[in-house]
């Protein structure tokens, strides 16, 4: 009975050894990867004006990547676009009036949707913020860049005049990237587009034309990128 109670025993602790083998290691959430240092408080904002300072007022689920791996999923985001920041709910406490902010750098990309957003700071182009990625290929990329501009309140100039509501102004404009890393902003003109492929304009015109391409929508434009793309 002793023999036995001894092998029960060595078993017993061998099985234990190899259950916490097979168990994969416990990893904290990376959070000083992603996080700032800095926070905002939803209720400093007066909401005097027309507009708004956000691609979307709402937070909306998301993921945080990093080298493509996601590193956080399901949170809940929004872009505060005149800031060139994204705004983050703690998931402990969802409800607090004060939110958390994200780290600006371009290993870290955003992830809302069918949206995604890259972080750019290159010297080399003078460009800096976050950009949309529309379409992304191994010599050529499409990336959008929304920007929106405080405009003041302007009293009438005279009694016959109104006064004008502080607002936000947004623009939009369209960046093709090559493989360099150099950004060329693509003019309004469908003309001036094709110019803008340099050397293979006459492939890009000649493209566009047999599949009947309208250049200043984005599903054709991108169609027209995935192709050069493909050269």
């Amino acid at each position: 009975m002793k023999n036995f109670s001894t092998i029960y025993y060595v078993f017993l602790a061998v099985l234990i050894s190899s259950i916490s083998i097979a168990q994969p290691a416990v990893q904290e959430s990376p959070m000083v990867e992603y996080l700032s240092g800095r926070t905002v408080n939803l209720m400093d904002d007066p909401n005097d004006y027309t507009g708004s300072p956000y691609y979307n007022e709402e937070f909306l689920k998301g993921s945080i990547l990093t080298n493509g791996k996601i590193i956080a999923f399901n949170q809940e985001l929004r872009y505060n676009v005149s800031k060139e920041e994204f705004e983050i709910k703690d998931p402990s406490n969802r409800h607090s009036k004060v939110v958390k902010t994200l780290v600006r750098s371009k290993d870290i990309e955003i992830k809302i949707g069918n949206h995604t957003f890259e972080y750019v700071s290159s010297s080399k182009n003078g460009l800096r913020g976050y950009f949309i990625t529309l379409f992304k290929g191994k010599n050529y990329s499409l990336l959008k860049k929304i920007t929106k501009k405080y405009m003041p309140s302007q009293k009438a100039v005279n009694s016959m005049g109104k006064d004008i509501a502080a607002m936000y102004r947004e623009k939009e404009a369209l960046y093709l990237v090559n493989d360099e890393g150099i950004f060329t902003e693509l003019p309004s003109s469908k003309r001036k587009k094709i110019k803008a492929f340099g050397d293979l304009n006459k492939e890009v015109k000649t493209f566009a034309k047999e599949n009947k391409l309208n250049l200043n929508k984005e599903k054709d434009l991108i169609q027209l990128i995935s192709h050069v793309d493909s050269l």
